[in-house]
């Protein structure tokens, strides 16, 4: 589906150069719409904004190739949101120098209202990767909506702990929509097409820059309830959006590191500076009041065999060391590694434990090696 007018006319006003947020709204207030604005003479336009930027904008087909954009667009399946639509992120609009349009591949849905963003550097030590796994992972299956870059490192993991956990994941860019980068990414680009969002601000075509980062960085913040950092050093992308968050009323949390690390600077720093420091997904939960359960994701079905599958029943006892991993296992779901930490055994040992209580059916498995009682 093509462009509607006003569509255009918001683009091709957005596309000028020069005309950022806040020359747009003072165009507005003056001409009302984008199509008043192209269609004014030039002189008028000149009493808004000055010589340079109405020379500009009077003679708008030489400076923006809406046409190109629009076919791009088409070919890709991406949507134009603009500032003035209904779809537009509520949050978002809220902030200081909102984009004036969103280029976007996959649906918003109401759900993404509930949302957090998971940033941190692009090269994680191993624990860095598994606590944005386990956090995307975690939240996720709470229903909340994770939002990160797809850079390297952090964002891919804590995309890929979402897509796991069967739940929604936006990814926010700093090049066009069409535009895949990192190159690593693209399989991870598909994936959050089909289970999330694809977004930025950023024309078809956009190459990344680094001046773009930060740009696309108030976004992410700007779309969240709130920012998790994990590991990040001090002078880094990930502080820049923490900070940003804090900018716009929204609360920052730091998943503490190990010390003498690097990475560890960054979270550390923050916490020093009031960002709340996390131990669990309940910790984000509680602080942003989110409730516990915003959507129920479903549970794989299960797989029909030719011998019934268990049922629990109260004949059927655990071991005393079943019990035990029972006892640790939350109604929610525990992740493997959660478990084996709280039971004092390996991940080998708490997996055969968990594999005998599902057989016995007191156990239900879910995707990503998360376990619940039935």
């Amino acid at each position: 589906m093509g462009l509607t007018t006003e569509q255009r006319e918001w683009l091709t006003l957005a596309m000028v150069p020069g005309v950022g947020t806040g020359k747009f709204i003072q165009l507005l207030a003056r001409f009302r719409t984008p199509g008043s604005v192209l269609g004014a003479s030039r002189s008028a336009i000149e009493s808004v904004v000055g010589p340079a930027l109405a020379k500009r904008i009077s003679t708008y087909s030489e400076a923006v190739d809406v046409a190109a954009q629009v076919r791009a667009m088409e070919e890709r399946g991406v949507k134009l949101i603009t500032l003035d639509d209904d779809q537009y992120p509520t949050r978002l609009a809220e902030i200081y120098d909102p984009p004036l349009v969103l280029f976007t591949r996959g649906e918003l849905l109401e759900q993404d209202n509930h949302c957090v963003a998971i940033v941190g550097t692009r090269r994680p030590t191993p624990y860095g990767i598994r606590m944005a796994e386990r956090f995307g992972r975690e939240l996720a299956a709470r229903g909340v909506t994770v939002v990160s870059g797809l850079a390297a490192g952090v964002d891919t993991a804590a995309h890929r702990g979402a897509i796991e956990a069967g739940g929604r994941t936006i990814a926010v860019l700093g090049c066009g929509v069409d535009v895949v980068y990192p190159k690593q990414n693209a399989g991870l680009y598909q994936e959050i097409a089909q289970n999330g969002v694809l977004m930025t601000q950023f024309a078809m075509g956009t190459e990344p820059r680094g001046s773009h980062f930060p740009v696309r960085n108030r976004i992410i913040s700007g779309l969240s309830l709130g920012t998790l950092v994990v590991e990040a050093p001090v002078k880094s992308g990930a502080l820049i959006t923490a900070r940003q968050a804090a900018e716009q009323g929204r609360e920052v949390f730091a998943v503490p590191g190990q010390l003498d690390v690097r990475n560890s600077a960054g979270p550390h720093a923050l916490i020093r500076e009031g960002a709340k420091l996390v131990e669990s997904v309940e910790d984000i939960l509680v602080e942003l009041q989110i409730p516990a359960k915003v959507r129920q994701v479903p549970s794989p079905p299960p797989v029909e065999t030719q011998t019934a599958s268990p049922q629990p029943t109260t004949s059927v006892k655990p071991e005393p060391s079943e019990s035990n991993v029972l006892r640790m296992l939350s109604p929610n779901g525990s992740h493997i590694d959660e478990i084996a930490t709280a039971c004092r055994m390996s991940i080998s040992e708490a997996l055969s434990s968990l594999t005998l209580l599902e057989l016995k059916g007191l156990v239900r498995q879910f995707s990503g090696k998360r376990f619940a009682p039935r």
